[in-house]
């Protein structure tokens, strides 16, 4: 039996049925297999009241019910069933107890003074519902709301470091501008856990090598302790107590970090490297005792190896750690992490001795265990391919690969990956006289790749007098300089030939880096990619009579689809933020062709393609386990500005222009069927089997509530309620008619001209990769006809006139 809140109306607008849904998604709870006669837990929510933040007080709330006891939390998935249509299962609840309750406040308690809320107060209620069934008890439901006022805040009102050996108080003192105990910021264990590691890792780059956490201690205001000191004479108590009214009202605390009673003299020793001894061929499971092995010092380091895979030149010029150095826990961090980029090893082990030959040295020994040098792989590969560029069918496709990976080119840990694949793609393939598509599936097109890669693990700079990137390795980036070269040969049957050549030289650079927020730890990852050299030369070497029609009959198209020649460069940064339950991602991608070469004038007006392109792409993910709420924010814009023969190039090529619609993109529109702007250029045309609407500007905003169905044979099922919104531009209108008004970008009006998508989907996902349907209606198509509908929910009432698509993965 279920028990769902229930909404009537008479009237419905269309543009309330999403919120609808989503209410009724979350209203409706439904348990099952519970014990019969024995009340059980149904909900139990927690809510803080209080002066603070929104966002802060739903992370509190958040981590508060991560701290209620196992048997007061209850867990639901997304259920369907022809009766109830979606809804949650609240599956084997468990057995109420008021214990329960009690330790479930004092661990939130722990929580909450954890966090310097020192005099917090949680209210419990208790809620019994019992629902019958002819006249007999059928269930017993228990509701449990916590009602938590946090109360004002401890900060840190001063932070103190009292030492007692000279060396340490000297280095705690030269580096407390780099302390994470700031006046003013609120009270939190964590952070005075972080200081102490801080401090620790600093006495160890000074080659503390053995000093350790437990060393150290934290001292709190003494306030409430001297306050029972019975040698206090009443003045004294008078000034503690008006001292204490003034905490209670701004509660504030001191700390002092202090230096525990040496238990370990080789805790205050200065620790510096011995002999350095470096094993590069070790292989794993294997005794190499027993044979053979070569000694070479290379800068003072030592290493031992039975086989000639390696330049040891090149190993040691990977290694910060030196005899007669300083030990420093940051060149240690830096060695390993260095050495564990390096793809010709599995992995690395460092370890340290004490020296026989003074209690002040340690001995450094490196063993390195060997990854498979080389890997042939075959593989097929299917696809389910949405970027023809003549139709706007999607097409399925199968192509057998053929890979060969080196990971020790030339003896240095070079990584190198050559393949060749060839396959086809099936979909719609015939022009008739007039240029328009017929619609038999069969092979559409023929594709075969040869691509080189090779990734150098350091910077080789190429500039003259520019030392760029510089001293990234030192500061802790994984580094690489990339050589790329492919060649693609397309062909489209009935249509054309296709070939492309690219190149590309460049660098990437990524770090990792650890952040610490008030009482949480979270991970920051850069990453950079530069190409100053990038080649990419595409020309149509035939064509047929059936594709000249088709370009005579659609001149907008003839602007776009132009092959040429790209001389330029690109510059991507990405950066992903993970705190809790919250990832961020961010993109900035920007690339240029003909800036300087363009100036030859034979170049400029030959093959030479001149423009500039940019996108940003921002990503909010919030994961609240049984579902996601997923945010993402689009903007991309490209100029073309070079000689197109005798004139200008209006518009970016086909292979660099925005479009719209598909399975990743606007999903209420085919691929390439939306825009441009509010314009009826391409409604009006004679050619109504092909849109190819490419654009010089694209804005696009996405967001999807995804969740969980249910699992079945190992597939998890899923769903998602999502809503597209977004449009393409020309920088200036697509021709003179009257149909073209509207496709160039205005900033009074583009707003007006922005297309709606909502619906829903089904997920399967294999764990490997994920297959998603989803269908979408168009809530607003700004060239929509009639014009008298405004656009909006044109024939949103016919069930059928939504879009189906279906994509591999997740859209963003």
């Amino acid at each position: 039996m279920s028990y769902c809140r229930q909404v009537t109306s008479s009237l419905v607008r269309p543009a309330i049925v999403p919120a609808i849904l989503i209410f009724a998604l979350f209203s409706c709870r439904v348990p099952v297999d519970f014990q019969r006669g024995k009340p059980f837990v149904y909900k139990t929510t927690i809510k803080v009241e209080g002066d603070i933040k929104g966002d802060e007080k739903q992370e509190l709330e958040l981590r508060l019910q991560n701290q209620l006891d196992d048997s007061l939390q209850t867990k639901t998935v997304t259920a369907f069933s022809l009766s109830r249509f979606i809804y949650k299962k609240l599956a084997n609840p468990p057995v109420f107890d008021t214990a329960n309750l009690g330790r479930s406040i004092v661990f939130m308690n722990g929580l909450l003074n954890s966090t310097g809320y020192y005099a917090p107060k949680i209210k419990d209620t208790v809620i019994y519902k019992s629902r019958y069934k002819d006249d007999s008890l059928r269930e017993q439901r228990v509701t449990i709301r916590f009602t938590v006022k946090p109360g004002k805040q401890m900060v840190f009102d001063s932070v103190g470091f009292s030492l007692t050996t000279p060396e340490f108080q000297r280095i705690a003192m030269e580096s407390r501008t780099q302390s994470l105990i700031k006046v003013g910021k609120p009270y939190s264990k964590q952070v005075l856990t972080n200081e102490v590691s801080r401090l620790v890792d600093s006495f160890r780059n000074n080659g503390y090598f053995r000093f350790t956490k437990e060393d150290l201690y934290v001292e709190h205001d003494t306030v409430f302790s001297a306050l029972i000191d019975p040698s206090l004479d009443p003045i004294e108590q008078a000034e503690l107590l008006e001292k204490l009214k003034q905490k209670k009202e701004n509660p504030t605390v001191t700390v002092v970090v202090r230096q525990r009673p040496v238990r370990d003299s080789a805790h205050l020793m200065k620790y510096y490297i011995g002999q350095v001894t470096v094993y590069p061929d070790r292989v794993i499971g294997v005794d190499t005792l027993a044979f053979h092995s070569d000694t070479t010092v290379i800068n003072q380091i030592k290493f031992v190896s039975q086989t000639n895979k390696f330049k040891l030149s090149f190993l040691a010029n990977n290694i910060y750690m030196f005899p007669g150095g300083m030990y420093r826990q940051q060149d240690y961090y830096r060695t390993s992490n260095r050495l564990s980029q390096l793809p010709a090893w599995e992995y690395n082990n460092i370890e340290f001795q004490r020296s026989p030959y003074s209690d002040s040295l340690l001995d450094m020994t490196i063993r390195m265990f060997l990854a498979k040098k080389q890997k042939i792989s075959v593989s097929l590969e299917t696809s389910y391919n949405t970027n023809d560029i003549v139709t706007t069918s999607n097409v399925f496709g199968t192509s057998v690969i053929l890979g060969l990976q080196n990971r020790n080119a030339f003896r240095q840990s070079i990584l190198t990956n050559t393949s060749l694949s060839g396959g086809v793609e099936i979909g719609s393939n015939t022009v008739n006289n007039n240029g328009n598509i017929s619609h038999p599936i069969g092979i559409q097109t023929i594709l075969a790749t040869l691509s080189h890669t090779v990734a150098i693990p350091h910077i080789i700079n190429i500039i003259p007098l520019v030392n760029f990137p510089a001293n990234l390795e030192q500061k802790g980036f994984n580094t690489q300089t990339l050589i790329n070269v492919n060649a693609n040969y397309t062909r489209r049957i009935d249509f054309f030939t296709m070939v492309s050549v690219n190149g590309s030289f460049g660098y990437q650079w990524s770090k990792t880096t650890i952040h610490v927020k008030k009482d949480q730890n979270f991970a920051v990852t850069k990453s950079y990619l530069w190409k100053p050299i990038n080649i990419e030369n595409t020309t149509l070497p035939h064509t047929t009579d059936s594709f000249d029609i088709y370009l005579a009959a659609n001149p907008a198209f003839q602007l776009s689809f132009r092959p040429g020649l790209v001389i330029g460069q690109t510059f991507a940064y990405n950066i992903v933020r993970a705190r809790g339950n919250k990832i961020n991602y961010f993109l900035v991608d920007f690339e240029q062709s003909g800036a300087l070469l363009g100036f030859i004038k034979q170049l400029d007006t030959g093959a030479l393609l001149r423009y500039v392109r940019g996108e940003i792409e921002f990503r909010h993910n919030i994961d609240y386990g049984k579902y996601q709420m997923v945010f993402r924010a689009y903007a991309g814009a490209g100029y073309a500005y070079g000689r197109a023969g005798t004139g200008y190039e209006n518009t970016l090529p086909f292979f660099k222009a925005f479009y719209a619609g598909g399975p990743n993109s606007m999903r209420a529109w085919q691929v390439r069927n939306l825009g441009l702007g509010s314009s009826k250029y391409y409604s009006n045309t004679t050619i109504t089997d092909i849109d190819l609407r490419f654009g010089d500007i694209k804005l696009e905003f996405n967001a999807e509530y995804r969740f969980l169905l249910g699992t079945l044979f190992g597939i998890k099922f899923k769903s998602a309620l999502f809503t597209d919104i977004g449009n393409i531009w020309n920088w200036k209108p697509i021709d003179t008619s009257a149909a073209a008004i509207g496709s160039d970008f205005q900033l009074s009006r583009f707003y007006k001209e922005l297309a709606y998508g909502a619906g829903t989907g089904l997920r399967m996902d294999f764990n490997y990769f994920l297959i998603r349907l989803d269908w979408s209606y168009k809530i607003h198509d700004p060239q929509a006809l009639p014009e008298s509908t405004d656009g909006w929910f044109y024939k949103i009432h016919d069930p059928l006139s939504g879009q189906l698509q279906l994509g591999i993965n997740y859209p963003f």
